[in-house]
């Protein structure tokens, strides 16, 4: 069965303004078509939102960040009595964004959903960072602490420029809610600047998934990034377990509960110059008791995508994913973007996904994003 989707939606940057009001910058100082970060914008991240040696003047530290989606799902089945929902406009997303510094030291990042998915939205990101080393440390050493998003090879949602998501951030292991696109309540200490030479970072979070099930122990992360110039190699191992119940089927009817011991391990590379960037991203995961039979589980994952700039204000990217486990997607996504303004964008996708069954399903989305 073909299936097909058209997405429209407007929605603000996720990057913030205020940033550039503070610092008396453009848009273009930290990025190329928002969201995607300059070396510089790179740079201005892993400081914490700071200038070294630059004192930022006053700004309102608060940008707004909606997202108004129009969605016509229908089928390719000439069969079928129905074409799938009707095709609806709604305010997808309503977001409060809030993010800057605190003296010489201390940073702080906030993201609220108000709405989300037309639904009443949660708490994504709310944290706050203190650099233990002065601004000309070798080695900048900081701390985080509150919720936050992990820190993969790629941000599965912030800077991402698809309006597809990254297959292997997405998914879950059987019975097991755990995913990395979810944000963890925990505590990091990250060592480097991911500009340069060896950067890493290490946390440790309660091992929850909102809505989820009750949280069970703390997990913990490892990331490692060697740079090399136009390479940058990353490698991130997570530890953690869950506790779920289910119902079994088959020739015994029962309750049970299961603990999952489980880890996921993963590598990547990225290449950059010029207009031109490549990333790929290889991933493997265990667990110990993935469903309600207790049955363990190896799954894995990946992606490769490049990304060609095409001038000043345009660019095209393509991508492959690929999971497997208790679950089965490959997906090719390929689309281009354009910077209308200074601050706004406006990307097309085409985005053609097939599951375990062979069925298909192919995705046509267009987003304008509008940074104020």
């Amino acid at each position: 069965m073909l299936g097909g989707a058209v997405v429209t939606a407007t929605k603000p940057a996720e990057a913030i303004p205020v940033f550039a009001h503070r610092y008396g910058l453009t848009c273009q100082t930290c990025h190329t078509v928002v969201p995607h970060l300059t070396q510089f914008g790179q740079s201005f991240l892993a400081h914490g939102y700071r200038i070294p040696g630059v004192n930022p003047g006053g700004a309102f530290p608060i940008s707004v960040r909606t997202d108004f989606t129009y969605q016509d799902t229908g089928t390719a089945d000439p069969d079928a009595t129905t074409t799938g929902p009707l095709p609806k406009i709604i305010v997808n997303e309503i977001e409060l964004l809030t993010g800057g510094s605190i003296g010489s030291r201390v940073s702080y990042w906030g993201e609220q959903y108000i709405v989300d998915g037309g639904f009443p939205g949660r708490l994504r990101e709310l944290w706050a960072t203190y650099r233990l080393t002065p601004d000309d440390a070798k080695i900048p050493v900081v701390v985080r602490a509150g919720q936050f998003t992990l820190p993969l090879p790629l941000d599965p949602e912030t800077f991402r420029e698809t309006t597809q998501p990254y297959e292997i951030w997405s998914q879950v292991a059987g019975d097991n809610p755990f995913n990395f696109f979810a944000p963890k309540l925990g505590g990091q200490v990250s060592f480097g600047d991911p500009s340069r030479a060896i950067s890493g970072t290490a946390q440790v979070m309660k091992g929850y998934e909102y809505p989820g099930v009750p949280p069970v122990g703390l997990d913990t992360m490892f990331t490692l990034t060697r740079n090399l110039g136009d390479f940058a190699l990353v490698a991130y191992r997570y530890d953690g377990q869950r506790q779920f119940s289910g119902l079994g089927y088959g020739n015994t009817i029962l309750i049970t509960d299961v603990h999952d011991s489980f880890w996921r391990n993963g590598f990547a590379v990225g290449w950059s110059r010029g207009p031109t960037e490549l990333n790929a991203v290889y991933q493997i995961g265990n667990d110990s008791a993935a469903d309600v039979y207790k049955s363990a589980l190896i799954s894995s994952g990946g992606f490769i995508q490049a990304r060609q700039a095409l001038g000043s204000r345009a660019f095209a990217i393509a991508r492959w994913d690929a999971i497997s486990g208790s679950t089965f997607g490959r997906d090719l996504t390929a689309g281009l973007g354009y910077g209308v303004t200074k601050n706004s964008r406006l990307t097309f996708f085409d985005t053609y996904e097939k599951n375990f069954q062979g069925k298909s399903l192919n995705v046509i989305s267009s987003e304008l994003l509008v940074a104020f």
